[in-house]
């Protein structure tokens, strides 16, 4: 890949130390073991071992989501990449699919299902609050479109609409997703928006909300396959004899819950 101006790279050095670089023209990186230009950094191109004025060696990488979404300043709270991928899985969200998102935060989440749908889905967003709506649409623009990571129109594929889902669904959609505090005020408004067949997952950090959650899906009796688990992240070291788990792990960060729409019965 070729660097160009406007792109948000990495730049890591031996130690690991990761530093997200948006490229300027005229820009240059400052750091301790001295500057590198941001003319060389799109000169090498991704992969490319770069040197500071010092000569002190660092690797230019072309953006990944973890790096994005796990580096970059943020003023909400996110769902992890842990958390996320395995969203999308139990979701199965497909190219072309139509979505609903509900509670857009920091737009993490966002991010994937619209590399996922492809130019041929729709990812509907809705957010209450008008600072997240806004501040969101900027984070997932910096990543997809000035990354480079989507080449079709990104106004086609999202749509972001400042609204209480508790109050509402206006169409109809093939997978939803949620990120809210009191999912089960959305179950009434699933019975005609989501597609017979298709899946809810939600995203819940106390277990207390994932119980009065579920009995509100069983209690519908429109949903069935519910299932409730989490994810802990184990990290290793693994250098020469050193072989062995990390002091630390990615403890719980939140439940997931996944339930499936039936046909209702004739």
């Amino acid at each position: 890949m070729t660097f160009q101006y406007g792109h948000t790279i990495v730049l890591v050095n031996e130690k690991g130390h990761k530093h997200l670089v948006p490229l300027k023209e005229d820009g240059v990186f400052h750091t301790q073991y001295g500057t590198i230009t941001h003319e060389s950094i799109c000169s090498s191109g991704d992969g490319a071992r770069v040197l500071t004025s010092k000569k002190h060696p660092y690797f230019a990488f072309s953006l990944t989501y973890s790096d994005f979404v796990m580096n970059i300043k943020r003023n909400a709270q996110i769902i992890y990449p842990k958390d996320s991928s395995v969203m999308m899985t139990w979701g199965d969200i497909f190219t072309g699919a139509k979505v609903l998102e509900a509670g857009i935060g920091q737009g993490a989440l966002s991010i994937k299902i619209l590399q996922s749908i492809g130019g041929d889905g729709l990812l509907v967003s809705y957010e209450k609050r008008e600072d997240f709506a806004l501040q969101s649409q900027k984070f997932i623009r910096q990543y997809l479109v000035e990354s480079s990571k989507i080449p079709l129109p990104l106004d086609k594929m999202h749509r972001v609409e400042v609204r209480d889902i508790y109050d509402g669904i206006e169409e109809t959609f093939e997978r939803i997703m949620l990120d809210l505090p009191e999912p089960w005020q959305v179950i009434p408004h699933m019975h005609n928006s989501l597609e017979d067949g298709g899946i809810v997952v939600s995203y819940l950090p106390s277990i207390i909300q994932v119980s009065k959650y579920v009995d509100a899906l069983e209690a519908s009796g429109i949903f069935r396959e519910i299932e409730t688990f989490e994810l802990i992240l184990r990290p290793w070291k693994v250098s020469g004899r050193a072989v062995r788990p990390e002091m630390w792990t990615y403890n719980h960060s939140a439940f997931i819950i996944k339930a499936r729409k039936v046909a209702k019965e004739q």
